[in-house]
């Protein structure tokens, strides 16, 4: 029996999350007494795919316990660790959903019965919605909110991509996607690396036909976890990370798109790639010189097609990248950047 919408949980040392995490894929209603009780009808059209990725803590213990306590939503898939991309792909393999929501352990959901209502009544390949940003250290929220027409479904190529950093919203924080749209025949998240969801901000546009927003927040990113990819102490060694995932995005776009591809995606899609590049490229005085000219040079492939009017993108093209690395270098020391 096919379900109308499949999370994908990767699990890995996320012990006191988890919970939070997988409450929030629980489904209730009030009933006639006015008793809050568990929505049988969506949670049947609910599959909630946790996938063990060789945790050494009781992460999948506890996640476990919603197998046992909801059989016809949850089922847990147990592996050997192979990083977060590995138990994406297997999530994606095994998954029977019409729609794939990808969720991140330590990261939490709200609004899923308006989601799973909103996906019953669309044929829409990408569902976007807000984002809230969950700050620990400061115990704040901020929302980022869509700035499109809510409720209607449209032509893909009509999307805003490169408006007000509208381009982003294809990464998963924003996206419910219909699973046909991620089919390759072959596993499409890089293994074994961090930001190997970046190949969602162009996967999606190259089958994806339409779209649909949402007035409601789904999402809710928790920053500030110890250990955490995106903090900013492990930014020199992620460097590194982030270009191959550039390299990555270049080459699967390049070797995917279809030759009729609309116009206005390609320059959506093409400004993302060269966005994701420049910033590595911005950040590469971060490493040594050796690895930062290399990196240079691969990144500089992907910047052949990039026209911009950014003073660091004329300094680097009037400048010796020694001179470029070591002017950043300088300014960093400095705090200038």
């Amino acid at each position: 029996m096919q379900k109308l919408l499949t999370i994908i949980v990767p699990v890995y040392k996320v012990e006191p999350y988890i919970n939070k995490c997988l409450d929030s894929c629980l489904i209730y209603k009030t009933n006639e007494q006015g008793e809050k009780v568990l929505d049988e009808e969506l949670m049947n059209q609910l599959e909630v795919i946790i996938v063990n990725d060789g945790t050494p803590d009781r992460s999948a213990e506890m996640s476990r316990e919603y197998v046992k306590r909801y059989p016809q939503t949850f089922r847990q898939i147990d592996k050997e660790n192979g990083g977060h991309g590995s138990a994406w792909n297997i999530g994606l393999r095994e998954a029977s959903g019409k729609y794939i929501r990808f969720l991140d352990s330590d990261d939490w959901l709200d609004n899923l019965d308006k989601l799973m209502r909103s996906l019953s009544a669309t044929e829409a390949d990408i569902v976007f919605s807000h984002i809230n940003r969950y700050f620990a250290d400061k115990d704040c929220n901020e929302e980022e909110r869509i700035q499109e027409e809510y409720g209607t479904e449209k032509m893909l190529k009509d999307f805003p991509f490169s408006e007000n950093r509208q381009y982003t919203v294809m990464n998963f924080w924003f996206a419910t996607y219909k699973k046909d749209i991620l089919l390759y025949g072959k596993d499409v998240f890089s293994e074994k690396t961090m930001y190997d969801d970046a190949v969602l901000f162009v996967l999606p546009a190259i089958k994806g036909k339409s779209y649909k927003c949402l007035d409601f927040v789904v999402y809710n990113y928790f920053i500030g976890r110890v250990g955490q990819s995106v903090a900013q102490e492990a930014m020199p060694k992620n460097i590194i990370a982030r270009s191959k995932q550039a390299i990555y995005m270049d080459e699967f776009w390049t070797s995917n798109k279809p030759v009729d591809i609309d116009a206005r995606i390609e320059e959506g899609m093409v400004y993302y790639i060269h966005n994701n590049a420049w910033h590595v490229f911005e950040n590469v005085h971060l490493l040594p010189y050796t690895q930062a000219s290399e990196i240079e040079k691969k990144m500089r492939h992907i910047l052949r097609y990039m026209g911009t009017n950014s003073k660091n993108y004329k300094r680097y093209t009037r400048l010796p990248f020694w001179m470029y690395y070591s002017l950043n270098r300088f300014r960093h020391l400095m705090g200038k950047i």
